[in-house]
């Protein structure tokens, strides 16, 4: 609360014009006016002389009009003495505070006189009232201020213009309180003055305002002062003081009057501050934003550190900034902006320790009396300290006490916010570039793996990759022999000192069992690690399947992280796939071996293919398949049915079926038909695929030629053919015949008519005629004899020589050689004419002509309708009435036996038209 203000003693004095006197009525209304005191009476003549030099405190009462000189009115003026007018009329002087008009009752007068003591004379109130209003007026020039000085300036202004106060002054909190702004009159004060034994001081410590009537009588720090002050704290650190070298120079209206001022000054003063602060932080924000780029693009740890202290030292104008990096066994610098700071730390000291270990940020205002924080120099009193990235710490330092404020370790942790995370950028991009080149090192490591063609040499790579890649000192591969996990080093030998473990023995069994990798920090703590050597202290166990265990170990605990594991992981798949590959290539060698001796010990044709596209290609061939084929290791890597499926659609559709049957995993037993080097021939297939039941990727086929038992087969089916041929024409054409001829006979013989006879002649001729078409049939469809090359345009002539062909013409210029048996050929042409002369009218033009696959035998006759054109060449099919109907059928199988087609069409002049297909090439060419 604000300090009261003491009333003072008060005497009364009156002055009254030269040669008048004081009415009677005056002096007894005044007698007991100053604690019973009699008034003093002075004429206005003699009152500047009374008045010099006087301290005392009076009540002036003008008695009259007396006229006051200038000298005795400044100085009732400057010390506040309340004057009372007892006169006819109202006087208009400023200093007058209070008037009772002359023959008022001494009750009224000495109240009046009262009332000025207390400065509530209507004058009075109204001088008061324009101070208030001329200080409303002040604040809004207090309040449009831009300035701290120029604010402290008006305070002490409005404080001497508005207010009338003697002396004012307005000190700010440094290290004491300093007079940052003052009234002239005031260059008498000290320019420093201290918080402790201060009335300033008491106000800041007290935060109220302190009124002190008499100066003197206080114990304070400058015994000199006297007079009287009322003091003002405002704006949390500064104060304002009204000072008067008067004793009792303030009253009641004076002490809230410099509240209120006071509270103006304050006001602004905040809003000044809080501008400040606002525009430094305005100012600081933006330059660390555009700082951080800098921070952002550091490519190493030391020149981010030396960014930050560069930043801190030009940015937020930390003098003394540094990072410290934290070790095992102390701090060392890393940047600083004073290199006079040690170049390390041991761990614990103070505040670096604090926010390492704590990872929490200090203001520091005096290091020396702090619990935590501690000086290295004994000069250092305040400090920022921030922790930085997880094993640093970043502070700034002053030999100044309370030098950093809240704001400031707020921008440092937001400039360390910057570098810590620019740092975990650098340490992820570092940490990256090491996996990086670690991956890379490993899949060269791999590479060399899977090169590895024994065991012997894959254990060598592995060991090897885990102390050149993964930088693993000591590390062994114990793999599973029997019941036990064999230990086994980079030479394929035993370790020193190692020996077979069951498989459910110490760390390495329990691995085994369990599938699972581990890391073991200290060796001494894990049970399962006994027995273990002395000296090692951490361990890395890895399972390499069933196949065995990998382990690392090291000397010094903890030596390995989830990095190094994983890594290890990874090299330890590889081997164990790597691993796997060369046991099972040594068993596929040994297979293989075995394999090849049968493959190539095979009697048959026997090929090893592999399934590409879902289409067979040549692996291997044996010795018998290129006897029977006529390929051999050429044809490895091409396609199977290129070389050995005949030139035909249903043998190419069979492929198919087949492949596709090999692909899902079936075996076959087929016979089939392949090109050979002795031209198509028959074969039993045997195709084994190397998986059953699944889709596969190769096999082996073997085929053993059926040819010839084939052929004696299709000899028996067309010899029992012919069988059914004759059996079928004996039974029925020669029948009727037979029967005509034994009527007929019988008639002759009862009539004795020769004429009869010739009908059975008749009988008899037609009988001779099947007979020997029957001959030529059975004849003519056994295989042909050796075949020749033979002139087409010449068989053909031979054969007309030999039919009688009566007017018909004959032209034969095709120039077409063929490989043919040539009696089989004329009787092929044989049939053909006859039948063109039967069937072809009066004298019909039969012709020989070229075609791109053979040669064709046409006439100009009336031809054949298309729906009987097949039929033409079955056995008895005939249109005339004395034919036999064996004609064409014999052309069909001669044809057939050469491995000919033939094809009855219709020629360009309508008649019919023969097409035999050779499967040889242009005409005259002898062949392809």
């Amino acid at each position: 609360m604000a300090g009261p203000v003491t009333e003072p003693t008060y005497s009364v004095l009156v002055v009254t014009e030269d040669g008048a006197s004081v009415p009677e009525e005056v002096a007894g209304a005044l007698a007991n006016a100053a604690d019973g005191d009699a008034a003093e009476t002075v004429a206005v003549g003699d009152l500047d002389r009374y008045l010099e030099g006087n301290d005392r405190q009076y009540v002036v009462v003008l008695v009259g009009e007396p006229t006051l000189s200038a000298s005795a009115q400044e100085a009732l003026t400057e010390t506040d003495t309340p004057v009372v007018a007892y006169s006819d009329h109202e006087p208009t002087a400023a200093y007058v505070d209070g008037y009772v008009e002359r023959g008022s009752s001494g009750e009224r007068l000495l109240a009046e006189v009262e009332r000025a003591r207390e400065g509530e004379t209507r004058r009075q109130l109204r001088a008061a009232r324009r101070r208030v209003t001329r200080l409303h007026e002040a604040a809004a020039e207090i309040a449009a201020i831009d300035s701290v000085d120029e604010l402290f300036e008006l305070a002490v202004e409005v404080a001497g213009r508005v207010l009338s106060f003697d002396h004012c002054a307005v000190g700010v909190d440094v290290d004491g309180t300093e007079l940052v702004a003052r009234e002239r009159s005031t260059d008498w004060l000290p320019r420093r003055v201290p918080i402790e034994g201060t009335l300033a001081g008491q106000a800041y410590r007290r935060g109220e305002t302190v009124y002190v009537a008499e100066v003197a009588s206080e114990r304070l720090e400058n015994s000199r002062a006297t007079g009287s002050s009322i003091t003002v704290p405002f704006g949390g650190d500064a104060v304002f003081q009204a000072i008067s070298r008067r004793t009792h120079a303030f009253d009641e209206t004076d002490r809230e009057l410099a509240e209120l001022l006071a509270m103006h000054v304050g006001q602004a003063y905040e809003r000044l501050r809080a501008q400040t602060d606002l525009t430094r932080r305005e100012r600081v924000m933006a330059e660390l934003h555009e700082a951080a780029p800098r921070l952002v693009d550091a490519g190493s740890e030391d020149e981010l550190f030396e960014l930050t202290v560069e930043i801190a030292q030009r940015v937020l104008s930390f003098d003394r900034s540094c990072v410290y990096t934290a070790e095992e066994d102390r701090f060392r610098r890393r940047a600083t902006s004073d290199p006079r700071l040690p170049t390390e730390f041991e761990r614990g000291f103070g505040a670096f320790e604090h926010s390492h270990s704590e990872g929490e940020s200090l203001v520091v205002d005096d290091i020396v009396a702090h619990e935590i924080a501690s000086s290295h120099d004994g000069e250092s009193r305040s400090l920022v300290s921030v922790p930085f990235a997880g094993d640093a710490v970043f502070q700034a330092v002053t030999d100044e006490t309370g030098a950093f404020d809240d704001s400031d370790l707020e921008f440092a942790e937001l400039l360390v916010s910057y570098a810590t995370a620019t740092r975990e950028r650098i340490r992820s991009e570092a940490a990256l570039r090491d996996a990086r080149e670690t991956i890379e090192r490993l899949h060269v490591a791999t590479a060399e793996l899977a090169g590895a063609e024994s065991e012997d040499a894959l254990v060598e790579r592995a060991i090897r990759a885990a102390r050149d890649v993964l930088s693993f000192d000591k590390s062994t591969l114990s793999l599973r022999r029997g019941d036990k996990l064999v230990p086994v080093d980079a030479d394929g030998n035993r370790p020193e000192g190692a020996r077979p473990m069951g498989l459910d023995e110490g760390v390495a069994g329990k691995t085994y069992q369990t599938g699972e990798s581990v890391v073991i920090g200290d060796l001494t703590d894990d049970d399962d690690a006994a027995p273990v050597r002395s000296e090692y202290r951490s361990a890395v166990s890895i399972p390499l399947g069933d196949l065995g265990v990998f382990q690392a170990v090291a000397t010094e605990a903890n030596a390995f992280d989830d990095d190094d594991l994983n890594n290890a992981e990874l090299l330890m798949a590889h081997v164990a796939v790597s691993l796997e590959r060369v046991r099972t290539q040594a068993d596929l060698r040994a297979e293989r071996d075995r394999l090849s001796a049968l493959f190539e010990n095979v009697p048959d044709a026997a090929i090893s293919f592999e399934l590409v596209d879902g289409d067979p290609v040549f692996r291997a061939v044996n010795s018998a398949f290129e006897d029977a084929f006529g390929y051999g290791d050429e044809v490895v890597g091409e396609y199977v049915d290129d070389y050995i499926v005949p030139d035909d659609a249903q043998a190419e559709a069979e492929a198919e079926e087949f492949n596709e049957r090999l692909h899902n995993g079936e075996s076959l037993r087929k016979e089939v038909r392949r090109g050979t080097a002795d031209g198509v021939r028959d074969f039993l297939m045997y195709v084994v695929p190397l998986e059953l039941g699944s889709e596969n990727v190769g096999g082996y086929a073997i085929y053993s030629d059926i040819t010839e038992r084939r052929e004696r087969e299709r000899a028996l089916r067309r010899q029992n053919e012919r069988l059914d041929e004759f059996a079928s024409v004996v039974s029925h054409d020669l029948r009727n015949p037979l029967s005509v001829a034994e009527g007929y006979l019988d008639l002759a013989r009862e009539t004795g008519d020769d004429e009869h006879l010739e009908t059975v002649a008749d009988a008899v001729g037609r009988m001779r005629d099947l007979i020997d078409d029957l001959l030529t049939l059975a004849r003519d469809g056994r295989v042909v004899g050796d075949t020749d090359r033979t002139d087409i345009d010449e068989a053909a002539e031979r054969a007309w020589a030999t039919v009688d062909t009566g007017d018909a013409t004959f032209e034969a210029e095709s120039g077409v050689v063929v490989d043919a048996d040539p009696d089989r050929l004329g009787d092929l042409f044989g049939n053909l004419f006859r039948n063109a002369v039967e069937h072809g009218g009066d004298a019909p033009t039969v012709r020989v002509e070229a075609t791109d696959d053979g040669f064709a035998v046409a006439d100009d006759g009336p031809g054949v309708s298309p729906e009987n054109r097949e039929s033409a060449f079955e056995i008895g099919y005939t249109t005339a009435d004395d034919g036999t109907g064996f004609g064409l059928a014999i052309v069909r199988r001669i044809a057939e036996a050469h491995g000919w087609d033939v094809e009855l069409t219709e020629d360009d002049t309508g008649g019919a038209r023969f097409e035999f297909d050779t499967g040889e090439g242009e005409p005259g060419t002898g062949g392809r």
